[in-house]
């Protein structure tokens, strides 16, 4: 027969185990109370578990700020690996490099893959820059994201693509408005006066 302190000391038990702060060796105790078929500790458990169960809907859903939601969410991105290789695949976070100086004063470039005497890679223009003219030893591919910019006198918009054949020269590439693109290409391409 269980006494109220008994019943007390179970339930106190149920109520720690319940929330996961029972200290381990009471926690295999508690556990092996359990698996004996100790109704008690099976009772107060179960209710307890129900009301941990409900405490999520208890309280009035809160919108958080958009800075704390921005913070946690670049927490969770840097517990992340930047680079993951598998067999025969790479991914890469780019957020989690820093943008390297580029080829010219206001270009900046984060280098996603290097293999092969090829590159790919996010390269950033300010506003104003000026990317030097340059013969492709290779095919070159780019793909405008983000801003305006002009590539040998055509003026490409968010969405467009670029493919340059190798021998082809891609003469002054300018933009006014600031730009990011990404582009695939050979890293012995020639700079030209």
């Amino acid at each position: 027969m269980s006494t109220k302190k008994d019943i007390e000391a179970v339930r106190e038990r149920a109520a720690l185990y319940a929330l996961g702060q029972l200290p381990d060796e009471e926690a295999r105790a508690f556990e092996a109370r359990l698996a004996a078929g100790d109704e008690d500790s099976r009772s107060e458990l179960a209710a307890f578990r129900s009301v941990i169960d409900d405490l999520a809907y208890a309280s009035r859903p809160e919108t958080p700020p958009p800075e704390l939601k921005a913070r946690l969410l670049e927490r969770i991105a840097a517990a992340e690996p930047a680079v993951i290789e598998q067999p025969g695949l790479r991914f890469v976070r780019s957020g989690q490099f820093e943008w390297q100086p580029g080829v010219a004063a206001g270009i900046e470039v984060k280098r996603l893959s290097e293999a092969e005497g090829r590159v790919t890679m996010l390269v950033r223009l300010a506003p104003g820059a000026t990317y030097p003219a340059h013969r492709h030893a290779d095919v070159e591919e780019l793909y405008l994201l983000e801003g305006q910019v002009y590539l040998s006198g055509v003026l490409m918009r968010p969405g467009d693509y670029c493919r340059a054949e190798a021998g082809s020269v891609h003469d002054r590439i300018h933009t006014p408005t600031g730009c990011l693109f990404i582009a695939t290409a050979s890293q012995r391409n020639e700079y030209l006066p």
